[in-house]
């Protein structure tokens, strides 16, 4: 499980609020291994699908109008995690939900989660607050 504690806020309240969501969304395809259904991953593909769009391109929009320097190589992270769970979603729409993949794509998006949150997204939460934003 990854549970979301105040160690992964990056101190911008929309971001936080969109990350703990992400996290919570993890969390119930790790805790219904070996029970997910078509329709329970389904849900979780469809949350996500709208998240990467919704909460990639509020970060993107406030690195580039403040001037974030680290944008490209930020922006490449989110590219390569869009890339990452269309691939997974593609394995899902071949062979349907099975507790192997809930179990492959809740452990990915979390591990990708901790450690993009933990570094990435800490660095441009600093650069935000340093801007004014909360």
């Amino acid at each position: 499980m990854f549970e979301w504690t105040e160690r992964w806020s990056v101190g911008v309240d929309t971001i936080d609020a969109q990350h703990r969501e992400l996290f919570a969304a993890i969390n119930s395809l790790l805790r219904e291994e070996g029970k997910s259904t078509s329709r329970d991953l389904a849900k979780v593909l469809d949350y996500l699908e709208k998240y990467v769009s919704d909460h990639f391109g509020l970060e993107e929009i406030y690195m580039r109008r403040l001037s974030y320097p680290a944008f490209p190589s930020h922006k490449g992270e989110h590219v390569a995690f869009i890339n990452d769970f269309y691939d997974l979603r593609d394995e899902y729409d071949n062979n349907g939900a099975t507790p192997e993949l809930a179990d492959k794509m809740g452990r990915y998006m979390g591990d990708w989660l901790v450690n993009h949150i933990g570094k990435v997204d800490k660095a441009l939460g600093a650069f935000l607050r340093d801007k004014g934003m909360k």
